[in-house]
């Protein structure tokens, strides 16, 4: 792959306090195995990462939004309200990965390219396909990801509920939806890793049966099918089964 343009999503990782149950949970869920640099695969290609996290903790997925700059990246963060969680860091020989906090507190990295540029499979059963923030302030929410990464919003039909695209130039690289009576109470702004399942119904079941559990069973999106579980840590991400009219 010859990467990903700056201002757009290229990755996502899991950190977890549990990595053998991680790795069992999501191999058996989406087929996943692992490889040298220790990342979830499907296919033999990279589909997500899985870094440790703090003992007794709470599994969290990160998005990774990729730059060319990402010093640069920290300081207009910084100006438009966010914060520097973890500052720029060479990650071996594969690149340089920072976490920050966007105003509503929603965790996100970024990532400059070395010898890795990010997911090398999406959009295929198993794969992301979709990144969501979730915020109580939308127009606060925008107004910095535009600061950030040059993005703007589009609303979106989304079955009657409120739904906006992000746009990077031409390109669609995510989803804005406000917190509201569908999230249990008191959730915080956060960001939603999504992947592409054949069947969303079956997807939440074996997730079950798996140890994770259901936030939100399959329900009609615009695009298909959508739902929301946790891993057995705890770990939040969607899942979506696409309809055969909307990949046409």
């Amino acid at each position: 792959m010859r990467g990903y343009a700056p201002g757009t999503p290229c990755w996502a990782e899991l950190v977890t306090p549990d990595p053998a149950a991680a790795e069992r949970f999501y191999g058996e869920l989406f087929g996943w195995g692992r490889n040298d640099d220790g990342h979830f695969t499907l296919g033999g290609r990279a589909a997500a990462g899985l870094r440790q996290g703090r003992p007794g903790g709470t599994a969290a997925w990160l998005i990774s939004i990729s730059t060319d700059d990402p010093a640069g990246a920290a300081a207009v963060v910084e100006r438009s309200g966010g914060a520097v969680r973890v500052p720029p860091a060479s990650v071996r020989d594969l690149g340089t990965a920072a976490v920050f906090a966007d105003p509503g507190h929603a965790l996100f990295g970024t990532w400059l390219r070395s010898r890795f540029v990010g997911a090398q499979v999406t959009f295929e059963p198993g794969a992301i396909c979709w990144f969501e923030l979730a915020a109580r302030d939308l127009d606060r929410s925008g107004a910095f990801y535009k600061e950030v990464f040059g993005w703007h919003t589009v609303e979106a039909d989304s079955e009657g509920q409120p739904y906006f695209e992000l746009h990077h130039h031409n390109d669609t690289v995510g989803g804005l939806v406000p917190i509201d009576d569908r999230f249990p109470p008191g959730v915080p702004d956060h960001w939603t890793v999504c992947f592409m399942v054949e069947d969303a119904a079956a997807a939440c079941e074996r997730a079950t049966e798996l140890g994770g559990s259901v936030a939100r069973g399959a329900e009609p999106a615009s695009a298909g099918f959508y739902a929301r579980l946790a891993d057995p840590s705890g770990g939040h991400f969607a899942v979506i089964e696409f309809t055969e009219d909307w990949m046409l």
